[in-house]
């Protein structure tokens, strides 16, 4: 471990000594001219009574001892150079590291990884028999020392050259080509390392091809000719694509314009510079063996297109760890908040976000509905650790974005900086998750009633910043676990909620990241909305059970009859269907024991509803056979009866949880919570009494609009024609064409219209509350219906033991 050296003036002297950064203690007349920073930086400072800094500490490393390693993230801080030199290695195949350079004091190293957000390049140690001193810096502090011309220039200059090294490395290494070093230089020698901006041209169409463009980071669309059909006609190029080479072939001019859709980092080498080097050229084009930017024909649909489109330009597609909920498959019970809630003590789900549809594989009439939550995205370029004054978020071992909370003081610059809203300001008091005795748990797995929300924030002061941190250092994730596991992910009931890698998941935009980086993306997990083989495998063996056991049955019992003794022993298929009845309703009563663990793993709760489901079937059909023909006494009449309701009630559920979904997702347009769109009736409610209440048109609104608008029959139409509601909104006004043309002042058209829009939109409003609704309507039948069930199932099994033992 190093030794930090405390004392202040042995700081400065070392900030004095480091060319790169000794203008921090520049003095003009005496007076430090960087004075605040200077004190942030070296001494800290306190804000409000909270310790902000000090942001450079001194280190001693002694003989072998590493300052930073290959492979490990370290995304919050850097050094500097202050004595002594240190070896850089790499690893090699084998396991072993190689010696391929010497780092000279002076010289900052390491802060790539807090610029780009990538795991170190290389390990530096100290060799054998010396020491070094170097400056650890905070990532806080590049904030401050941009302000200084000279570390200003080199920080741009190390990262434009880092980036040009690395983009000639990864494209040359797919050249087997013995020459691949000397041609590296070459390419390097020419070429630049350029950033441009969201929207900024790189080329128009017509003009002259005079460089080759390569992607290292970003996106950039192409703009074609009309698709047939009028379709929206674009090709997207994401890292890895090379675009330009076709000039090589002879092509002088681009046949198409190209955009930035998002910050993108370009490495350009000049054509002409290119054509007098044969060998670099055949090494290019060997490997892009087709140029992307000469495509003519549009292989996107309109939605693919779309998609896409709105995948890279939300910044979703450049999630490391993306938060995804399938909306047909969404049930709305809101267990993964609750689940998050349990987890954390504080939910860091909020189920509104980013929504957009997507064909289920591109070109594909079929849409999926899909919803990224406020929650973080653990993005590769995270811009809330800009604004950090201590460091207290940061990128973590794991590569996870997360927050000390030692360090946090609640100034919510994070929260701010988050453009997802994915990070929430909590009193810290409030922070720890909340504990519950067995009587409250017992009171808890009784209570129909929907969770209460938590309370509102109202604290202005020790407020902590929380967010999704993937579950780490919780029971969901405990030491030597093999494989990550995330409680909201865990406790949903129909698998709509999925981690997803996005450029994985999205196939549509992952289709458009190049050769180079195509092997370097990996799904984080099983895509179980594409494929789910456990899910298919408790399908097929719930369905072949479900037939097995009651085609025995049905043989036992024509074969011996219910009541027939098999083989000399008092066992009878009665008893046997009853005994394996009672087994599957025990099975059957797991499911809601399950629903109650939330804070350590215990199998995905989407198994647990596919076990509840097909217990329930075996029970339902063994026991209904365990009755037989006879009605049998008013005991047994009303356990049937119960027994009945529970199957009834239960497929009713099934049912919606199947169907409802897919309507809604199909009228709502942007997912809503149902607490916002009852907020949103009232609204449309005292907007429609303030029209009825006008004296020019408040009598033309009672007597043609309500009637005609506020019906059943329209409320039906919502979801039958499940048309967009701008459609629905253009098909009202047109059934008033005439009413409209017949109000000669123009006020009264206007307040007419707006009675109409607004009739017309709280009638979509109250279809999906009713579709809300009926998603929770058959619980508490089913749940009163199975209590009502397991108290007569206890009486007759009390009944029936007692008068066998007689």
């Amino acid at each position: 471990m190093p030794h930090e050296i405390h004392d202040h003036q042995a700081v400065l002297e070392a900030i004095r000594r480091t060319d790169i950064i000794a203008e921090l203690v520049d003095q003009t007349d005496g007076q430090f001219v960087y004075e605040l920073d200077l004190e942030v930086i070296a001494y800290g400072r306190n804000y409000s009574g909270k310790k902000v800094g000090p942001y450079a500490h001194l280190l001693v490393y002694q003989s072998g001892e590493e300052v930073i390693t290959q492979g490990d993230w370290g995304g919050n801080s850097f050094y500097v150079g202050v004595e002594g030199e240190l070896n850089v290695f790499i690893n090699v195949a084998g396991g072993e590291r190689k010696l391929v350079d010497t780092q000279k004091p002076g010289k900052s190293f390491g802060e790539m990884s807090v610029l780009a957000g990538l795991p170190r390049t290389a390990t530096l140690a100290v060799p054998d028999g010396a020491t070094a001193k170097v400056l650890l810096i905070e990532r806080p502090a590049l904030r401050l020392l941009r302000k200084l011309p000279k570390f200003g220039q080199m920080l741009d200059q190390v990262y434009r050259n880092n980036g040009l090294r690395r983009t000639v490395d990864d494209v040359l290494d797919l050249s087997a080509r013995p020459d691949g070093k000397a041609l590296a230089a070459r390419l390097a020698a020419i070429a630049e390392f350029k950033i441009y901006r969201k929207q900024q041209v790189l080329v128009r169409s017509g003009d002259p091809i005079e460089n080759i463009y390569f992607v290292r980071h970003g996106w950039l669309k192409q703009d074609l000719s009309p698709g047939k059909g009028g379709e929206l006609s674009a090709e997207y190029f994401g890292p890895g694509n090379c675009m330009g080479l076709i000039a090589l072939t002879g092509k002088t001019n681009w046949d198409h314009g190209i955009t930035m859709l998002a910050h993108a980092e370009i490495m350009e080498a000049p054509l002409s510079a290119l054509r007098g080097d044969a060998d670099l050229v055949a090494a290019l084009t060997g490997i892009f063996q087709t140029d992307p930017s000469t495509s003519t024909i549009n292989s996107n649909s309109t939605a693919t297109a779309e998609a896409t489109e709105r995948e890279i330009t939300t910044g979703l597609i450049d999630g490391s760890n993306l938060l995804i909920m399938d909306m047909d498959l969404c049930v709305r019970c809101g267990n993964c908040s609750m689940a998050c809630h349990q987890v954390h003590g504080q939910s860091r789900l909020v189920r509104r976000g980013i929504s957009f549809s997507r064909p289920v594989v591109p070109a594909s009439t079929r849409m999926q509905h899909i919803l990224a939550p406020s929650v973080c995205l653990h993005c590769a370029d995270p811009e809330c650790l800009t604004g950090c004054p201590t460091g207290a978020i940061g990128r973590f071992p794991g590569g996870q974005i997360d927050i000390e909370k030692r360090t946090c003081i609640g100034c919510g610059d994070c929260a701010t900086q988050c453009p997802y809203n994915a990070i929430s300001m909590i009193p810290r008091q409030g922070s720890a998750a909340a504990t519950t005795g067995g009587m409250t748990s017992l009171v808890n797995f009784l209570n129909l009633s929907p969770p209460a929300l938590p309370p509102a924030v109202t604290e202005i002061t020790d407020l902590l910043a929380v967010k999704c941190n993937l579950c780490e250092n919780t029971g969901m994730n405990p030491p030597g676990a093999a494989t990550q596991a995330y409680s909201c992910e865990h406790n949903c009931p129909t698998g709509a909620l999925l981690r997803v890698n996005p450029r994985e998941y999205f196939a549509e935009a992952g289709a458009a990241v190049g050769l180079v980086y195509q092997d370097k993306t990996h799904a984080i997990g099983r895509n179980i909305h594409r494929h789910d083989p456990v899910a298919r495998l408790w399908h097929v063996g719930g369905v072949a059970a479900s037939i097995l056991l009651t085609a025995l049955g049905l043989w036992a019992a024509f074969r011996y009859g219910l009541d027939g003794r098999l083989g000399g022993t008092w066992l009878t298929v009665r008893w046997i269907t009853g005994l394996v009845g009672l087994v599957g309703i025990a099975s059957v009563m797991t499911y809601p024991g399950r629903k109650q663990v939330y804070r350590r793993r215990a199998g995905p709760l989407r198994y647990w509803l596919l076990a509840h489901i097909y217990a329930g079937v075996i029970a339902g059909l063994l026991l209904m056979l365990h009755g037989g023909r006879g009605v049998g006494g008013l005991l047994t009449t009303s356990l049937m009866v119960s027994f009945d309701l529970v199957i009834a009630s239960g497929l009713f559920g099934l049912v919606c949880y199947v169907i409802v979904p897919r309507i809604l997702t199909a009228i709502e347009g942007e997912p809503l919570l149902v607490e916002d769109l009852e907020k949103r009736r009232g609204e449309l409610r005292a907007q429609l009494v303030q029209l009825r209440s006008d004296n020019q048109i408040g009598s033309l609104v009672d007597r043609e609009v309500v009637p005609r608008l506020l019906t059943l029959a329209n409320l039906a139409q919502q979801y039958l024609r499940r048309e967009p509601l701008t459609d629905t909104l253009a098909s009202a006004r047109a059934q008033f064409r005439i009413v409209l043309d017949g109000l000669t002042e123009r006020r009264d058209r206007e307040r007419l219209v707006a009675a109409i829009e607004t009739c017309a939109t709280l009638r979509r409003v109250d279809a999906l509350i009713y579709l809300h609704r009926l998603l929770k309507v058959w619980l508490p039948p089913h749940v009163v219906s199975t209590s009502l069930m397991l108290i007569l199932m206890l009486v007759h099994i009390i009944q029936v033991v007692y008068f066998a033992v007689r």
